[in-house]
């Protein structure tokens, strides 16, 4: 799967779930709230059927001492009663405190329920009092369930989201593959014709040619080479082997060769090379180490202005390859190593280049920065990771 094909697939889910997990937020809260009144109705109603109950009970009591006898108690309940001053006579010592008021209501976490009574016999008992505990362990039961249901939904969610994606993505997924095979087999076609092509340029006698036959032939030179580039781009992304024996490769040496190689093409646009080069040893795949620096040296000449300068330096632990071109808004530094990405689309190439720079670095843990100005120019650093390097 393409970053782009990973990345709009990732969106998509955590687009798609993310609604989802804010709507079932909110339909938990609802729920949560309509749980937690009804538990406090039914507490309520409770309160005042065990209110009635025990009106009934002490109705007849001769004396306050006589209301243990006849009070029926409850387990989920206390019960006090106040006279007309609102201070609790019973019972002695009081077992709770609480300011008063008429009907249910809250107060410090508990719920209390006062109703007016009159008893026949004990004239100065007012009112009786119901506390109950708080419904907090009904309401953890709730929240319990509330996060059970939210996880499994949005587990549910994301997986259903995620297979459905894949079945909408299958068919750009086989658009993809068809391209890829045509670039496979186009690559394939035209490796013959560019070698030919390129081998009879190169062995052609130029000392018995006009000077505006070699200038043709210079040209067609210069065109053989961007194609050769482009060709070994293409197969390099696809035909890649997995087997990649190391040498020691002169990271000097080898600039030095592909300067000469891609200075006919510079010269078209009469773009200057300024080299400062130490002694550089590594060990690596060589033509990999190639790749990389023809893949930057060639961004650097398509993207560079005319007149304009190369400047490269090297020493042991770090390569910099700056160019004085039209650069590209640095918000944009990590997406420029991305397939088919390009700085823009005035310039040709398939966006290869620079993602086969990325992923050959990533192989052997080189540390690759870009930083660009627009209209200023670019500079790419490469930092060899320490294990690479062969020190002198």
């Amino acid at each position: 799967m393409l970053q782009a094909e990973k990345k709009s697939l990732i969106q998509f889910v955590s687009v798609f779930v993310g609604l989802n997990v804010i709507f079932l937020i909110i339909l938990s809260t609802l729920y949560y709230n309509y749980q937690k009144k009804i538990y406090t109705e039914i507490l309520q109603n409770e309160m005042i059927d065990y209110t009635e109950t025990a009106y009934e009970s002490v109705y007849y009591a001769q004396k306050i001492s006589d209301l243990d006898e006849y009070l029926l108690h409850h387990p989920k309940f206390n019960i006090a009663m106040m006279d007309k001053n609102n201070n609790i006579i019973y019972p002695v010592p009081a077992s709770f405190n609480v300011k008063f008021k008429q009907g249910f209501f809250r107060e410090n976490g508990h719920y209390f329920f006062i109703k007016t009574i009159e008893l026949e016999s004990i004239k100065n008992i007012h009112y009786l009092v119901v506390k109950a505990d708080t419904i907090d362990e009904e309401l953890d039961r709730t929240k319990k369930t509330i996060v059970i249901f939210l996880i499994f939904s949005i587990l549910f969610f994301g997986i259903v989201i995620f297979i459905l994606s894949k079945i909408f993505l299958r068919p750009l997924r086989q658009y993809i593959e068809l391209l890829n095979k045509f670039i496979t087999d186009a690559a394939h076609e035209l490796n013959t014709p560019i070698s030919v092509l390129s081998m009879s340029l190169e062995t052609m006698e130029m000392d018995t040619l006009s000077k505006k036959n070699l200038k043709s032939i210079n040209r067609m030179l210069i065109a053989t080479r961007t194609l050769s580039h482009l060709y070994n781009d293409l197969t390099f992304s696809i035909f890649s082997s997995k087997h990649h024996p190391v040498q020691k490769v002169s990271v000097d040496e080898l600039i030095i060769q592909r300067i000469d190689y891609f200075r006919p093409l510079a010269s078209t646009k009469n773009i200057s090379f300024t080299t400062e080069l130490k002694q550089c040893e590594v060990m690596m795949n060589e033509r990999f180490m190639g790749r990389i620096i023809d893949n930057l040296l060639s961004n650097a000449i398509k993207y560079n202005k005319k007149d304009g300068n190369i400047e490269i330096k090297l020493d042991e632990n770090s390569l910099t390859i700056s160019d004085t071109g039209v650069g590209f808004d640095q918000s944009k530094s990590q997406e420029i190593f991305e397939r088919y990405a390009r700085f823009n689309n005035s310039n040709g190439g398939f966006g290869l280049g620079l993602n086969i720079v990325k992923s050959l670095c990533d192989l052997y843990n080189i540390k690759i920065e870009a930083v660009s100005k627009k209209d200023i120019g670019t500079t790419f650093t490469l930092t060899w990771n320490n294990s690479l390097i062969i020190h002198a």
